[in-house]
């Protein structure tokens, strides 16, 4: 592998400056945290309670 290629693969993982997201993105990610985290834990004590039955 030349040395050429190394440096090529390395500018190709460059990090980007993230991305200022809009009022409505927002607030639907937030929609999305809240939902999962009152999902996870119904869907853990629904488990539980069926692998005891």
């Amino acid at each position: 592998m030349s040395l050429e290629a190394q440096r090529a693969s390395g500018r190709r993982y460059a990090a980007y400056p993230r991305r200022e997201l809009g009022r409505g993105v927002r607030l639907l990610l937030w929609v999305l945290r809240i939902y999962v985290s009152l999902a996870v834990p119904l869907v853990i004590y629904a488990f539980i309670r069926a692998a005891m039955h």
